[in-house]
């Protein structure tokens, strides 16, 4: 029972190559992210090595440890946050000694389960030479070894690693689908139509969210401080722009999902220009949305949406986070009345 809600396709294919003894030893799991890569990643090492008739149970005591991440022969790799850093700074990239360690681990057999599993995530922050090294490991996998690499973006991939994998698309979720399953969980309607409309399709996101309240709290405070700073001047918007800066310092990810925030914003106020606020993303803050809209023309929104998104860019090549947080905050339009 796979359990996975708007992926049939990758699904099937899963479980008809485990059925049919046709596994690859390498896998490309891509889509947006939160939209279930790690989800499936998870499901498809239950199917691995679950012992029922009919994999992944979901019951066994194998299934919910690989779930619950205490399973020995699942082995995850990620960036170092600063936390888990030696030198106390987050990591931009997948370091060599990282690839080096899972290498190590491919070398012996499995401890308990029939097949190991590596889940590489975040596969695209694998630098060059780490991705060299990975390569080796791919041509000579072992029979009981199986790579699954995580991406929102697999152009960023070696094109030599890409090749040596079953490249599978996770796609976005219709909301509906989304509400349904989280109505399924046993939550009320209003919650489960935000976190629907909150989740953009992503329903790894919306599940994660649903389990752990303290996402939509600091989701709360972060558009609190959107809506605060929309009404500040110079002074204060430099003060905020150093704020995610030194963010960025500490977690790339948390400060992407900020200018999200942001993003989100502005294009709730682009459909409420356009009377289409059935899709917008923050229906909870509809009235006080509608207020700052009105205040604003849709040529200030679009140009306030390119210039996030212009930003996003340059962080992502490396630009100066500071420099490049503070030409957008002091490009964005100025809305004091009426917040």
């Amino acid at each position: 029972m796979w359990r996975i809600i708007g992926q049939d396709k990758v699904v099937s294919f899963l479980g008809n190559s485990l059925g049919q003894d046709k596994l690859c030893h390498a896998y490309v799991f891509y889509g947006p992210s939160g939209v279930g890569k790690q989800r499936m990643a998870l499901t498809f090492a239950q199917a691995l090595n679950c012992q029922a008739s009919q994999p992944p149970c979901q019951e066994c005591l194998v299934c919910e440890r690989i779930l619950s991440g205490n399973h020995p022969d699942i082995i995850h790799l990620e960036l170092l946050s600063a936390e888990d850093a030696s030198d106390g700074k987050a990591k931009a990239e997948i370091g060599v000694k990282q690839v080096e360690d899972i290498q190590h681990a491919a070398s012996l057999p499995p401890f308990e389960g029939k097949y190991k599993v590596f889940i590489i995530h975040h596969a695209e922050k694998l630098s060059q030479e780490s991705s060299n090294r990975l390569l080796k490991t791919l041509e000579e996998p072992g029979s009981q070894n199986i790579f699954i690499l995580l991406t929102a973006d697999k152009s960023l991939l070696l094109p030599t690693v890409i090749s040596r994998c079953q490249i599978l698309e996770l796609r976005y979720v219709e909301i509906n689908l989304i509400r349904d399953a989280l109505l399924e969980q046993g939550l009320a309607e209003e919650k489960a139509e935000l976190l629907s409309h909150l989740s953009h399709g992503r329903i790894g996101w919306a599940m994660e969210a649903a389990s752990n309240p303290e996402i939509l709290e600091e989701r709360k405070a972060n558009l609190e401080k959107i809506i605060l700073v929309l009404g500040q001047d110079e002074e204060e918007r430099f003060d905020y722009a150093s704020d995610i800066s030194n963010l960025f310092a500490q977690n790339h990810m948390a400060a992407e999902a900020v200018l999200d925030m942001w993003l989100a914003v502005f294009r709730d106020m682009l459909l409420l220009k356009a009377d289409a606020s059935q899709n917008m993303t923050n229906i909870d803050y509809k009235d006080i949305l509608y207020m700052a809209s009105d205040k604003l023309g849709l040529a200030d929104i679009r140009i306030a949406i390119d210039n996030i998104l212009k930003a996003r860019s340059q962080l992502r090549a490396n630009a100066n986070p500071r420099l490049c947080l503070e030409v957008l905050m002091l490009s964005l339009p100025l809305v004091k009345e009426g917040l």
